[in-house]
């Protein structure tokens, strides 16, 4: 019978062959990181910080020595392998021996293991195997005990995955010699069908980017070792296996080698994981996934490896990569992809302008439930039914209604990234005299929340090239601010400009504050204490805001820094991430109850004119911009009444837009232009129409 080894089955001869081949290049990764650890001098201490880095090098190694059995490959994993068996615990200062540290070690020398076995010393063999056997004791007894609470029943977060994850890949190097071992496997089995059932259908991952990264590979593991080891096939079952590779690429920015960083993001870069980007073109024939995986090895590998502040990072997943890499997928580049994408889970949109990496712009907006709709409704429901607490929503920010905007290969528009103390005001929001949300300035703002705090993105339309959407965040904010609405609008035309308007109400009078984030400092271009035109330039990107407020109220202007710093792991107190924002404040001068901003955001290379120029325009309760875009006009109205009127422009309708031969219609019964009846319903509508050039009109 031929040997069966964790992730390749009894494929080990194919696989060797196809190193000659059609896996050439993904050995040639194996070898070069293989080479790098001889240098390496490890500690004969724990070292103060993670070690989950020793758990890919023994696994590269390993891997370099079956397929080659080149003795110095086994020589070179024995001395990382048994240095880490020799420290008496794993991890440094939190939760040792009962989280990361610990379960990356315990998954990746029980792939040594099971990969080695027949090549070890019965003294070795016996070694290792009671190291792991104690790690997974201690691991499998935590998880036990705390049951109900951490990251025991945190299904939707990464502590659970990876912790899980390493005790199942125990079990099955183990259970063959250690009858306790399957207790291990039936436990994660158990946990995993929970995961796999309760991610989100969209593929979307609350915790972001960087920890879509780090997280989303470890349900692939497990994945692999299940449909490998119990038949249970996750990728044909798992909506979010399917569809999670176009969450990643549409949070990627046009340069696709840095992020859209919502959430707790290390970083911009780190976003990359080519193993996962492979296994997901296996499993699905996606040619998307398949190009990315090559474009990051071609492009962007090194880089990211240098940048990347999450660790281990890419370079140690080549094993991976050689294993799950199918040379028979077809890379398929991206022109053929939507422009727009709408996350409903997560309550997260992107919009842009084309797949061209030098010149696109793109827009990416947020909204939504904590953690998801899926995960915010049943994370209720299991505290209700079974009195466990699952809601593990530390690496979410206070974020709703926040946006980024990314141009000419800059950013313009940011967000804050690692941030443990979040603050709506961090995030290009409103706040309300001051006050944000509810809890605030803590590491989980959530974890006091009530069942009805959540924000949604309330209407959603994308046609014939003009996109519109809606997102309420009123109800997350403290008691005291007594909001009643918070609507942030947001259309786009398919052009190289973003109108937003936002709409606030409140039983009591208060100042209401605008805030924009950028990496650089603005100019003020125009000087009108009702409306303002502010311009940021960032290296080849630049971006005008033209801001105006309703009401008849004065726009009061603040500039200043806004100051972010956050240690990122308990095991590396020293170690932090900062960054200090450049902020523009709008306020209304006078306070009210309701007050409106809106607002254009045109985007332009630095070296050109820009595409698009926006003119305030004013008629009574009506009011908005006409802008001019490539030769194409475009007016943008807005009356908070219902009622527009504009010169020979008649509405029943909160917002009505003109372009070209289409016309946007939000919460409207009707439109006339020149006394012609364009459009009527019998309920307020949110519509996009094509009725015909009305050029005429602007």
């Amino acid at each position: 019978m031929d040997r069966k080894y964790l992730f390749m089955g009894t494929s080990l001869e194919e696989l060797q062959e196809s190193i000659k081949y059609e896996k050439k290049d993904q050995f040639k990764r194996l070898y070069e990181i293989c080479r790098s650890y001889k240098d390496v001098k490890l500690a004969y201490e724990h070292p103060a910080k993670s070690i989950t880095f020793m758990a890919m090098a023994a696994a590269n190694l390993s891997l370099g020595y079956i397929l080659t059995k080149q003795e110095h490959y086994l020589t070179e994993a024995k001395r990382w392998i048994f240095t880490a068996v020799k420290y008496p615990h794993w991890g440094h200062a939190f939760l040792v021996d009962v989280d990361l540290s610990a379960s990356w070690l315990l998954f990746g020398l029980s792939i040594c293991y099971d990969w080695l076995k027949d090549d070890l010393t019965d003294k070795e063999r016996t070694l290792l195997r009671n190291k792991l056997v104690l790690q997974a004791d201690r691991m499998f007894a935590f998880k036990v005990e705390t049951e109900g609470e951490g990251w025991s029943t945190a299904f939707w977060q990464n502590h659970n995955w990876i912790n899980i994850a390493g005790l199942a890949t125990a079990g099955y190097a183990l259970r063959d010699e250690v009858p306790k071992a399957q207790e291990w496997v039936d436990d994660a089995k158990s946990n995993f069908a929970r995961v796999f059932e309760y991610m989100a259908d969209d593929g979307s991952d609350y915790e972001g980017v960087a920890y879509w990264r780090y997280g989303v590979i470890w349900l692939i593991i497990y994945a692999d070792l299940s449909k490998q080891e119990e038949g249970i096939d996750y990728f044909k079952t798992s909506g979010f296996l399917k569809e999670t590779f176009y969450y990643r690429l549409y949070q990627a920015v046009p340069n696709l080698g840095e992020t859209v960083n919502y959430g707790d993001c290390h970083d911009k870069r780190s976003g990359h994981s080519v193993a996962t980007y492979y296994k997901l073109a296996a499993e699905y024939d996606n040619g998307y996934a398949q190009y990315m995986g090559n474009r990051v090895l071609k492009d962007f590998l090194f880089r990211e490896a240098y940048e990347s502040q999450i660790k281990p990072g890419i370079l140690p997943e080549a094993w991976l990569e050689l294993l799950w890499f199918d040379p028979n997928v077809a890379p398929k580049t991206f022109e053929t992809l939507p422009l727009v994408k709408h996350f409903e889970d997560l309550g997260l949109i992107t919009l842009r302008t084309s797949w061209d990496e030098d010149d696109c712009v793109l827009l990416s907006f947020k909204c939504g439930a904590p953690g998801g709709k899926k995960q915010w409704k049943k994370s209720w429901e299991l505290q209700r039914d079974e009195d466990i607490l699952t809601r593990g929503l530390s690496h979410q920010h206070a974020d709703n209604n926040h946006f980024l905007i990314h141009g000419y290969d800059t950013y313009l528009a940011i967000d804050e990234g690692y941030n443990r103390t979040v603050k709506a005001c961090e995030h290009s929001v409103i706040t309300v005299d001051g006050l944000g949300y509810k809890n605030e300035g803590a590491n989980n703002i959530w974890h006091l929340a009530k069942e009805e705090q959540t924000a949604s993105i309330t209407t959603f339309v994308t046609a014939d090239g003009i996109t519109y959407f809606c997102g309420d965040a009123h109800n997350m904010y403290k008691e005291e601010a007594e909001l009643t609405q918070y609507d942030r609008h947001v259309i786009h035309t398919g052009k190289e400009h973003f109108y937003m308007i936002d709409e606030l109400d409140s039983n009591n009078r208060h100042t209401y504050t605008f805030h924009l984030h950028t990496e650089t400092p603005g100019t003020r271009l125009e000087d009108d204490i009702y409306y303002g035109i502010y311009e940021y330039k960032n290296g080849p990107g630049k971006m005008k805001v033209y801001t105006s407020i309703t009401n008849d109220n004065v726009i009061e202007t603040e500039t200043k820094q806004t100051y972010v710093k956050a240690i990122m792991s308990a095991q590396e107190p020293d170690k932090f991430r900062d960054i200090n924002m450049e902020t523009l404040c709008l306020e209304n001068a006078t306070k009210e109850r309701q007050m409106e901003f809106i607002n254009v955001y045109c985007v332009g290379d630095v070296f050109k004119d820009y595409k698009a120029t926006a003119e305030h325009i004013c008629q009574g309760t009506t009011q908005g911009y006409k802008v001019e875009s490539e030769g194409c006009k475009e007016i943008m109205l807005y009356a908070r009444d219902g009622v527009i009127e504009y010169e020979n422009i008649q509405a029943q309708a909160k917002i009505l837009l003109i372009a070209g031969d289409k016309i946007l219609i939000v919460d409207g019964t009707s439109c006339s232009i020149n006394g012609e009846e364009l459009y009527f319903s019998n309920k307020k509508d949110t519509v996009i129409i094509q009725e015909g050039s009305k050029n005429d009109v602007i």
